[in-house]
C-alpha cells in the first residue's frame, strides 16, 4: 500500500494535536500542584482522610466493614479556586471500600451491623395473612421502615403484599417456600419478588444456626443474617436494655406484639437510634445509596 503525501501531513496533523493536548495537560496539572491552595489541600489531606475499617471473621460470624474516606484532589481544588482560599468545609471526598468485605464471604451467619452508625434494622418473618395490614399501617404511620422476610408460597398466594410493602419503602427477602428449602422452589421466589417489587432479594433469614439455610444462601451469593434479638412477646420489656448500634431485631406478628409496636419504634427512636432496612444496616457504605 502506498502511503500518500496528504495521508502523510494528516498523521503528523493528528500527532501534533495528540502532543499538544498531552503537553497542555501536563502544564496544568505542574501549575495545579505548585498552587499554594493544592498544596495546602495536600498538606491536610491525610489529617482529614479516614481509612477503611475491614469486615471481620469470628468463627462462623461475620461483621460488616466500613469504607474509608480519601480527598479528591482535583474537584477539592477546583471548589477552593473558585472559592478563592483554602476551606476545610470545600474538601471533596471519595468513599474507598475495604479490603476485606461481607461480600467475600457467603459461608458465615450475620448476627448485627457493624455498630459504627446509630442504624438498627426491625424484621418481620412472615408466613400468613395475620397483621400484616396491621403492621405496614403501624410503619407508615411512625414514619419508619422494616425488613419483611415473606415465605414463597405465601407470596404466591398474595402477591399484594410484596408489592405494598416495597411501594412503602420496606424491604422484602425470601424466608422460606412452604418452610422448606429446596433450592429450585426458593430461587422461583426470588425469581417472583424481583418480578412483584424490581427488587433483588439478598438476604436469607434463620433462627439459629442452621447450616441447610446457610449452604444454600451461599450458593446463591445471598447472606444469611440471625437476629441480635428476637421478640415472641412482651416486645418493649425484652428489647428494653438490650438495644445497641447495628441490632437486628425480629419481632413476630402477633396481636400484642402489634399492640406494643408503637411503643417499641418511639423508645427505639427516643434513645437516638435510627431505624432502617437491613440493606440499609448491613451496607458498608457510609452514606445511604
Amino acid at each position: 500500500m502506498v502511503i500518500t503525501k496528504k495521508v502523510i501531513e494528516a498523521i503528523l496533523v493528528i500527532a501534533l494535536v495528540l502532543f499538544s493536548f498531552y503537553y497542555t495537560e501536563k502544564a496544568i496539572v505542574l501549575l495545579e500542584s505548585n498552587d499554594p491552595i493544592m498544596k495546602e489541600i495536600k498538606n491536610n489531606s491525610d489529617a482529614k482522610e479516614e481509612k477503611a475499617i475491614n469486615a471481620k471473621v469470628e468463627g462462623d460470624y461475620l461483621i460488616p466493614g466500613y469504607n474509608g474516606l480519601v480527598v479528591n484532589l482535583e474537584e477539592s481544588f477546583l471548589k477552593m479556586k473558585s472559592y478563592g482560599n483554602y476551606n476545610d468545609a470545600l474538601l471533596v471526598f471519595e468513599e474507598v471500600t475495604p479490603s476485606i468485605s461481607i461480600d467475600d464471604y457467603y459461608d458465615k451467619y450475620i448476627s448485627s451491623g457493624n455498630g459504627i452508625s446509630t442504624n438498627i434494622a426491625l424484621v418481620f418473618p412472615v408466613t400468613t395473612s395475620t397483621y400484616n395490614d396491621t403492621v405496614i399501617n403501624i410503619l407508615k404511620e411512625m414514619g419508619t421502615v422494616a425488613t419483611f422476610f415473606i415465605d414463597g408460597d405465601y407470596i404466591d398466594k398474595n402477591t399484594s403484599f410484596a408489592t405494598e410493602a416495597v411501594a412503602s419503602q420496606n424491604e422484602v427477602e425470601v424466608l422460606s417456600y412452604d418452610n422448606s428449602y429446596d433450592e429450585l422452589l426458593f430461587k422461583a421466589s426470588i425469581d417472583k419478588v424481583k418480578t412483584l417489587t424490581s427488587t433483588t432479594p439478598k438476604y436469607c433469614y434463620a433462627t439459629y444456626d442452621n447450616e441447610e439455610i446457610l449452604n444454600l444462601c451461599s450458593k446463591l451469593s445471598m447472606h444469611t443474617i440471625i437476629p441480635t434479638i428476637k421478640l415472641e412477646n412482651n416486645i418493649y420489656s425484652n428489647a428494653k436494655g438490650n438495644l445497641r448500634s447495628g441490632s437486628i431485631i425480629s419481632i413476630s406478628l402477633t396481636e400484642n406484639n402489634m399492640n406494643e409496636l408503637k411503643v417499641l419504634i418511639n423508645y427505639i427512636k427516643q434513645r437516638g437510634f435510627t431505624l432502617v432496612t437491613l440493606d440499609t444496616l448491613l451496607n458498608e457504605a457510609r452514606y445511604e445509596k
